[in-house]
């Protein structure tokens, strides 16, 4: 049964959507760069470096790859009927990304910051021992992902409200306001 204090913010299916269309595009593209000749294409100059066999190969192979993997995580999400991040007064769980860590008790949460990062606001759950969190991680990509955030933003975790249905403002003071409610204080 679920608790009534929880509360589960959805993951946003128009974001999901559009992130699934130009996975799908790019993908294309990749298939288009590996299996069609240049003439087949454009007839635009030899000179151009994707119009050589290898660097053409090479671009569509990581599109492929890349954009490949995207489209079928953005396919397994849209299909998820999990939220993509719910708030009680244990903690939070983040379902927001394919980087999420999942349950993050209220006790481990030294501070809530939202910052401004290439004209995008993000949440950063700053955490009492974020090295304990990273050392939990055993998928390859997301300990990189994870690493990259604490590096230059001092916290594994980095939320951005574009992939739930929620303004990243108003996350920011609703997690900080559960926060104060559940009477977790840092020190």
């Amino acid at each position: 049964m679920k608790d009534v204090t929880q509360i589960e913010i959805p993951l946003s299916r128009l974001q999901m959507i559009l992130l699934l269309i130009g996975a799908l595009s790019l993908t294309i593209l990749g298939l288009l760069l590996i299996f069609f000749e240049p003439e087949s294409i454009n007839h635009s100059s030899r000179h151009s470096w994707i119009m050589r066999p290898i660097p053409r190969f090479l671009a569509g192979l990581f599109f492929v790859i890349f954009f490949g993997f995207t489209l079928i995580m953005m396919m397994i999400r849209l299909f998820n009927k999990n939220p993509g991040l719910i708030i009680n007064e244990k903690g939070i769980y983040d379902n927001s990304s394919a980087f999420a860590l999942g349950f993050i008790p209220w006790k481990d949460i030294k501070d809530i910051k939202i910052v401004n990062i290439n004209n995008g606001k993000f949440i950063l759950i700053v955490l009492r021992n974020p090295i304990d969190y990273l050392n939990k991680t055993t998928q390859w990509l997301k300990l990189r992902v994870l690493k990259m955030n604490y590096r230059y933003h001092g916290t594994p975790i980095c939320l951005s409200a574009n992939s739930l249905q929620i303004e990243a403002t108003n996350l920011y003071s609703l997690l900080a306001e559960k926060r104060k409610e559940y009477k977790v204080q840092s020190y």
